[in-house]
């Protein structure tokens, strides 16, 4: 029982760990690279199986506390290894040994993976008779770990996440050590070690964020001071005081007074919301800020603010005149400091006019029955270029379709929804915001109801559910001429208001505004242009994606010549990805089975037609396997809010509804679960999108509840093709390694694969090739079929 107990225990660890790396990512990169950790984690899974197949020793009992006593290390070792030896991703464009160190970091994540693989394995192959209890420790331990991630983040951030992770691998030593005195006193002292260093967090372990994030260049600033540190399951918030921030995005030309104090709160280390010390903010200001075009012709409004814009927009929102301002803001921390540390210089928690919301800005729109005179959605991104890398894979739900026609239904009938974008070269930003607004207005003629101005850096959008009247039109288009704006479109466009003021040569974003509002077949203007800016679904939320393949000779040539993440190829990151998954699944899961001596005889056991059924069963299994859980993490963003809680509910859900499944198989109908499970899956993009659209109004743990509700049907029905399918090839010598070589191989690529062609198609697509591939495998199950026998060696918690 202490060793059930002790793999629960590692199980649960391997689990916070895959999470909490997902926030190790956001800060010291630019994006949570969730697929990548599952893969890599597959990775480590298959290496273990193929270590246990070329080397039987290491199944013995004696071995086991070792395993649990090593991911400890690892996981520590591996932290500090990508946190002080990180790739350059804007030097690996021209600097071959930035890809050496990309794979390097990429192997090291892996390794923990790998012992917690070890143990799996030969706790099952040295306990085929009790592979039932065994299964059901390590889908417990993991699901448990899924529960305890987000409020271990919350509670302690990713760095001690991490060493809690380190602590709990000695507690599983301890569980399965036995009477051994040796064991027992290492994994005593490893364990107060990982204590130690948890409740005093020395400076070596605390993330460093890329030198080109905000937070690293005010480390540089010897006049910059950071006043504190916060981090949850979604986020890390550093206040930061410096003299050199001075952010007001789209201030007018018009204005020429000073900018007052700011304090910065950097998220991630990287997106800067500047926070007013509003007793010394002019008034003035707040009238030459791109809003205040929309208080110009709905004066005393009751308007909402979806964001706070570290507190801006909220002060400028009132000095324009609003009667009253809902603000609803997603991040807790943000809302901590601005009612807290910051609180006297923003005033917002002592105005009584005010009122602050934590809300998620889809589920708040959805859930409530108040209509508004004035709807903003603030500004709260960074600048990134439209060529920015990673920046492309970044799920972006509040800037979908769907979102804005939720912030159009939020509107008084007489209400204006106010939107601000940064103006990008070319044009590509602005443009694709234009074409939400277009899909959201659902066939009403967008000439009539949009008004469009910029400056030098923004473009922003006024859009009415009515059409704009004359005098609107006019009080508008005097609005933007005297605060020295350019003009967009408008349903008046006079031809000198156009490129008069942050003159670009030519009336570039007004003719190509007014040739997608315009458009017969906007369908055709999306494809016809340079970049790709067809409006982002919910299906599809990639706002900042706008590659398209067109462009590869340019961006090849360019290669390292811009400075910019990844030479400005965020595409080709997910390519790079794909090719190392690829090339390592096949050097340290299948060429060490492939290789192992006894192999060919295994096959040629089996028969040429089985054997290639035995291959093509198990990849597509993997295969399967990924693109439904990568999918359905990425979907259920939505509904959930964050992606580190997506990924610990969608991931825990799984293991432990397919784990029920695989224990369940023997009863199963092995062909006829597996049809099921193919047309169940080809209902779920409409399933999951009618559902996400119930369950947003819901408090955030009945949605969690749901999720799980709706995951554990086809999580069950997935864990009992491999199953059935090894249990069939149990009595056949060497083939259940090989077997699993080819499920963890086809996993390994799965995920990656799964996220660039979501990137590309969306979620519907890859969970529609999930429930064909599934199809394909109940096509092959009777040639996999054999003679049933014991459990095999290698059935670990995945696909």
């Amino acid at each position: 029982m202490a060793a059930l107990v002790g793999l629960g225990v590692l199980s649960a660890a391997t689990l916070l760990a895959e999470v909490a790396l997902t926030r190790v990512f956001s800060i010291a990169q630019f994006h949570h690279f969730a697929f990548l950790l599952i893969s890599l984690a597959l990775l480590g899974f298959g290496a273990s199986g193929s270590l246990l197949a070329a080397c039987p020793r290491l199944i013995e009992r004696r071995f086991w506390p070792s395993y649990a006593l090593a991911f400890g290390v690892a996981v520590v070792g591996a932290s500090l290894f990508v946190n002080h030896l990180p790739f350059d991703s804007y030097a690996i464009a021209w600097d071959g040994r930035q890809a050496m160190l990309l794979v390097a970091d990429l192997l090291a994540l892996s390794v923990p993976f790998t012992f917690t693989g070890l143990l799996v394995g030969a706790m099952l192959g040295a306990g085929a008779a009790d592979a039932g209890r065994i299964y059901a420790a390590n889908l417990l331990g993991s699901a448990t770990g899924a529960i305890l991630a987000p409020v271990g983040l919350d509670a302690l951030g990713s760095e001690r996440a991490i060493l809690l992770c380190a602590g709990l691998g000695p507690v599983a030593a301890l569980l399965l050590s036995g009477r051994r005195p040796v064991l027992i006193g290492m994994a005593s002292l490893a364990a107060a070690a990982a204590v130690a260093l948890l409740v005093a967090l020395p400076p070596v372990f605390e993330i460093q964020p890329s030198p080109y994030k905000r937070l690293s260049q005010f480390r540089l600033d010897p006049g910059a001071r950071v006043v504190a540190t916060r981090q949850d399951a979604t986020a890390r918030l550093d206040i930061v005081e410096a003299g050199s921030i001075h952010s007001a995005p789209g201030l007018s030309l018009a204005y020429l007074g000073p900018l007052p104090r700011q304090t910065g709160l950097l998220l991630d280390g990287d997106v800067l919301l500047p926070v007013l010390d509003v007793g010394t903010a002019p008034p003035e200001l707040a009238r030459a800020l791109p809003s205040a075009i929309g208080h110009w012709i709905r004066p005393g409004a009751d308007a909402l603010l979806l964001g706070s814009g570290g507190g801006m927009e909220p002060w400028a929102a009132l000095a324009n005149g609003a009667r009253r301002v809902t603000v609803v803001e997603p991040s807790p921390l943000v809302l901590e400091a601005l009612t807290g540390d910051l609180g006297v210089m923003t005033g917002l928690a002592a105005d009584p006019r005010v009122t602050l919301i934590r809300d998620d800005l889809r589920s708040f729109a959805a859930r409530t029955d108040t209509r508004f005179d004035l709807v903003e959605l603030v500004l709260t991104d960074g600048y990134r270029p439209v060529t920015s890398g990673a920046y492309s894979l970044t799920e972006t739900y509040p800037l979908t379709v769907e979102a804005f026609r939720a912030y159009l239904r939020l509107l008084k009938p007489d209400g204006i929804f106010l939107v601000t974008r940064w103006l990008q070269t070319p044009p590509s930003e602005e443009l694709r915001t234009l074409g939400l607004i277009v899909e959201a207005l659902d066939g009403r003629p967008p000439l009539e109801h949009i008004v469009a101005f910029r400056s030098f850096q923004t473009a922003t959008f006024l859009v009415k559910a009515m059409p704009f009247t004359d005098a609107e039109t006019e009080t508008l288009l005097d609005a933007i001429d005297a605060l020295r704006y350019d003009l967009v479109v408008a349903p008046r466009i006079p031809p000198e208001m156009l490129d008069r003021y942050a003159r670009v040569g030519r009336p570039i974003f007004h003719d190509l505004a007014l040739g997608l509002a315009s458009a017969p077949d906007r369908s055709a203007f999306y494809a016809g242009y340079e970049f790709e800016v067809t409006p982002p679904t919910d299906d599809r939320p990639f706002f900042f994606h706008f590659f398209r393949w067109e462009q590869t000779p340019a961006i090849l040539e360019n290669l390292g010549r811009r400075w910019q993440p990844f030479g400005g190829s965020g595409y080709f990151v997910l390519l790079a990805l794909l090719a190392f998954a690829a090339a390592a699944a096949l050097l340290f899961v299948v060429a060490p089975v492939g290789l192992r001596a006894g192999f060919r005889r295994s096959l040629a056991g089996l028969g040429a037609r089985r054997a290639t059924a035995v291959f093509g069963y198990f990849g597509v299994l993997g295969l399967a396997f990924m693109f439904v859980e990568i999918a359905l993490i990425e979907r259920l963003i939505l509904v959930l809010g964050q992606p580190t809680l997506a990924l610990a509910t969608v991931v825990g859900a799984l293991l432990a509804s397919s784990g029920l499944g695989s224990a369940i198989s023997g009863r199963a109908p092995w062909r006829g679960a597996t049809v099921v499970l193919a047309l169940l899956l080809a209902l779920y993009p409409t399933m999951t999108g009618l559902v996400g659209q119930t369950l947003l109004p819901l408090p955030l743990p009945a949605r969690v509840l749901a999720v799980v509700v709706v995951i554990a049907p086809v999580g069950v029905l997935m864990g009992i093709p491999f199953a059935r399918g090894i249990r069939s090839l149990a009595a056949t010598e060497g083939v259940v390694a090989w077997a699993w070589a080819a499920n963890g191989s086809a996993s390994v690529v799965g995920a990656v694969l799964a996220a660039l062609l979501a990137l590309s198609l969306g979620f519907t697509p890859v969970l529609l090739l999930g429930a064909t591939l599934y199809g394909a495998a109940a096509i092959l199950a009777p040639a996999v079929a054999g003679t049933v026998a014991r459990p095999g060696l290698l059935t670990l918690p995945r696909g």
